[in-house]
């Protein structure tokens, strides 16, 4: 039997304003595709003529983030002009809680200094910044972005293929929806409006469009059993998955073989979705054994009082909605905005109230 609590009156108070507002975020059809499960921007340090930046620097700002190069005839010159007409479209106040970064995929030809230069033709405070081929490569992997490098005429000049959306980064650093090319700059500036005022709260399930059922509960976990569990979880789990249970950056974006790196286990990820009994069957089997990158089976290696354990560690990086949905007392509402990115995970069994 699971041990349960009541909110106190004070609280449910409060969840109710709180439901109440996440119903407001209903009342707004976003331009931009909203994603529907928010990702952690991965802390890649880049350089920009100011010096080394990191878009965690930028916290508290919402960040537009665009992959690109200076030497692109169309597609850039004419995204980074619709970036600066969305801006002009909002107050002095309201721009000031944006930041514009365009990041160069053409490190051998894009210095910090010229990319300054550049950029600066748009608008002052937009920041053009690059890195090593291997930080850009974990950069556009990360977020989903892709470019390739074409060969050189006789010249030696060549061009860059490269996905042309643009990223929107909240102000807690979640990649939260991109704004396709051709997007226009009157509704690019409607979501930042609405972003400045409003946020869209980070959790995958809110996102979706949360349906709370008449019981206001939270799943009770033994401090004693969170220890034992982060204990098991660095000795068996975190050479892959992080000592944060954070995962790898690019944990959504399929590599060449089809395979996923390691996603996160926390919040971020998508384990809260999954009930006890797939989690549990997921760590002893393993996952897609037949391919180079997978999830090893522990069936021989932990006893499954040992997963419980290890499952009670994650269930303690979670939030209180996460933890009631897979308990079973909230369900999600399918988001209309499809999403091309595949998760590592099969296909969960909703979950089961507990008695």
């Amino acid at each position: 039997m699971k041990k349960l609590f009541i909110l106190p009156a004070g609280i449910l108070l409060f969840t109710l304003f709180v439901f109440l507002g996440y119903l407001s975020f209903g009342s707004h059809k976003f331009n931009g595709e909203v994603l529907q499960q928010p990702m952690k921007a991965a802390p890649i340090v880049l350089r920009a003529n100011t010096g080394p930046i990191r878009l965690e620097d930028y916290r508290g700002k919402l960040v537009l983030l665009y992959f690109g190069y200076t030497s692109c005839p169309d597609v850039c010159p004419l995204s980074l002009a619709n970036l600066k007409m969305a801006l002009n479209e909002l107050t002095p106040e309201e721009a000031a809680q944006i930041q514009v970064i365009f990041v160069s995929v053409d490190s051998a030809r894009d210095t910090p200094e010229s990319l300054g230069n550049y950029v600066k033709l748009f608008r002052n405070e937009f920041i053009g910044a690059t890195g090593t081929r291997e930080e850009i490569d974990l950069m556009t992997s990360a977020f989903g972005a892709k470019y390739k490098v074409n060969p050189p005429d006789t010249n030696g000049n060549y061009s860059v293929d490269h996905t042309s959306f643009t990223i929107l980064i909240d102000r807690n650093g979640y990649y939260i929806l991109k704004f396709p090319h051709g997007t226009p700059p009157l509704e690019m500036s409607e979501d930042l409006r609405y972003l400045i005022k409003n946020e869209i709260p980070v959790s995958a399930q809110i996102l979706a469009g949360p349906t709370y059922t008449p019981v206001v509960c939270a799943v009770t976990l033994v401090p004693q059993y969170v220890q034992v569990g982060e204990w098991m979880y660095q000795h068996h789990c975190a050479q892959c998955h992080g000592a944060e249970l954070a995962g790898n950056p690019a944990w959504q974006t399929p590599l060449e073989d089809g395979s996923h790196l390691p996603p996160p286990l926390d919040q971020t990820g998508s384990a809260w979705q999954y009930s006890e009994p797939d989690l549990l069957n997921l760590i002893k089997e393993g996952r897609n054994l037949d391919q180079p990158i997978h999830m090893p089976a522990f069936k021989s290696a932990l006893a499954d009082w040992e997963i419980q354990f290890i499952m009670t560690y994650m269930k303690s990086k979670w939030d209180v909605n996460q933890l009631n949905y897979q308990h079973g007392f909230m369900t999600l509402t399918p988001q209309a905005t499809p999403t091309s990115q595949s998760t590592p995970l099969p296909p969960p069994t909703p979950a089961t109230p507990s008695p």
